[in-house]
């Protein structure tokens, strides 16, 4: 009991001092707090009501929107807002980041999102009711290794809880998990008409193949075979050796392939099968992507208010629906910021399908003056950079703004993947002159225009510092 005690107040002395030197504390409490107690998780979780998201793309936005429903519908959240997912930074969730006073246990629930590596070894401490996985795409190979290795990592952490897995069925390495333990599993997905419309109605023109980290079955190693596919190797999908095939789907989500589902407001129907409930939405934050973490939302925000007894005149399903209005933009997740009356639009891009989805959406918007490509490789990105070559710029290039600026520790190497690509740079340099290029970008930015910024995860950290101080923005930790 002592140990806790004087981790707990180590961790808030920590915090305390960091916030006063104007930094986001949102891992360095929790590691003092793990070195003098390591069993801190386990004691902070126990006897608490927890939602885990892991997964490669789309955590940070799916976690927040969790929140945000969960708000609209009464609960206290508490959740590790910056993305900051090692166990260093659920720790420092746990210490520091308490319900309000007075707040009823029995209407408060964290939401963690969680590292995939990591989750293997905290998903026992923590003991979820829920654990939603939106997808794996190859990410980091030198933390993670191959995806087969982290799709095994997410499963053993989940098979030491007795949490219900909320599965994203068109992934073939997330709905392989629920194999064998069907009666723990839910899935989502997207509807399979409206896949076979989309891939008729766009259909698909890169250069390269369509990403396929998870071609072959994990069990017989036979090639699936696809019907149709949303994007990168997410479809649906059919062993043709063992028969595995995309799981039917409890959640699952349609819309009329014709119109820009990357686009604010579009509209898209959300189906409970189980119950025959349909629901008419729409997209709270841009990007065809996001329909995906909206779909993965309402699952799991459905399948918790089941687990948590809740009743009422209303259907779980269309409340959960209906909370999903109060959503919006995740910290440097399409985070839209305006300055006077022009607008800049950070994304974070950490991966080749990540930075694919992002590119796509850029050269599609109607406001995007020009454009920032950042790119780092410190520990927390991933040292190594080869994946921008994975990434299908050439079909994109005309689209694409007119002006396009580069910076990063590696800014060299994105130069010359922009430049093979046969577009030209309009303005480079290292991190440090990352804000004097934007702002002769937004000089020239004609007014209701947007620049978009595409980082990876410390870019985007040292850009969202340096724009706090240079355009006056709140720090993420004060929103």
């Amino acid at each position: 009991m002592i140990t806790k005690f004087l981790a707990t107040a180590a961790a808030r002395l920590t915090r305390l001092f960091l916030r006063i030197m104007g930094r986001g504390a949102t891992t360095l409490p929790g590691r003092v707090a793990l070195k003098i107690c390591p069993s801190i998780i386990s004691r902070c979780a126990k006897g608490k009501k927890i939602i885990t998201i892991t997964g490669t793309n789309g955590k940070t936005t799916t976690s927040h929107m969790i929140a945000s429903m969960l708000r609209a519908l009464g609960y206290e959240v508490v959740n590790n807002v910056s993305g900051a997912n090692l166990p260093t930074g659920i720790a420092t969730t746990f210490l520091c980041e308490k319900p309000s006073r007075g707040a009823d246990p029995n209407k408060t629930v964290y939401v963690l999102e969680t590292d995939e590596a990591a989750f293997a070894r905290i998903a026992k401490d923590l003991q979820p009711k829920v654990c939603l996985v939106t997808n794996l795409f190859r990410d980091q190979l030198d933390r993670y290794g191959e995806l087969t290795h982290t799709r095994d990592l997410i499963a053993k952490g989940i098979f030491e809880t007795s949490a219900k897995m909320v599965l994203n069925a068109d992934d073939s390495l997330v709905a392989s998990m629920g194999k064998k333990h069907e009666d723990r599993a839910t899935y989502f997905g997207i509807d399979l008409q409206t896949m076979l419309d989309s891939n008729r109605l766009h259909p698909n023109k890169s250069i390269l193949e369509a990403s396929m980290d998870a071609s072959f079955c994990p069990d017989c190693n036979e090639r699936y075979e696809y019907s149709a596919r949303s994007f990168g190797h997410l479809g649906d999908y059919r062993c043709p050796k063992c028969g595995f095939k995309t799981p039917a789907k409890r959640f699952e989500l349609s819309f009329d392939a014709s119109g820009n589902p990357s686009a604010e407001g579009f509209e898209f129907n959300m189906t409970d099968n189980d119950n025959s409930k349909s629901v008419t939405m729409n997209l709270k934050i841009a990007g065809s992507h996001n329909l995906y973490n909206t779909c993965a939302a309402v699952s799991a925000v459905t399948k918790f208010l089941e687990l948590d007894g809740e009743s009422g005149e209303e259907d779980i399903f269309e409340r959960a629906c209906g909370a999903q209005r109060s959503v919006e933009a995740a910290f440097g997740r399409m985070e839209k910021i305006a300055v006077g009356n022009k607008y800049i639009c950070i994304l974070l891009v950490k991966n080749p399908v990540g930075l694919d989805r992002s590119l796509s959406f850029v050269a599609q918007s109607d406001d995007a003056d020009s454009l920032m490509l950042m790119l780092n490789s410190n520990f927390a990105d991933g040292k190594d950079v080869s994946w921008i070559w994975d990434v299908d710029f050439e079909s994109k290039a005309d689209e694409l703004p007119q002006n396009i600026y580069v910076s990063g520790q590696r800014y060299g190497d994105m130069m010359l993947r922009v430049a093979y690509s046969g577009r030209t740079v309009d303005g480079y340099g290292s991190l440090e002159y990352a804000t004097t290029l934007l702002k002769g970008a937004l000089a020239d930015c004609p007014e209701g225009k947007c620049i978009y910024i595409l980082p990876n995860y410390t870019a985007m950290l040292d850009l969202r510092g340096r724009l706090v101080k240079e355009l006056k923005l709140k720090d993420f930790w004060k929103n």
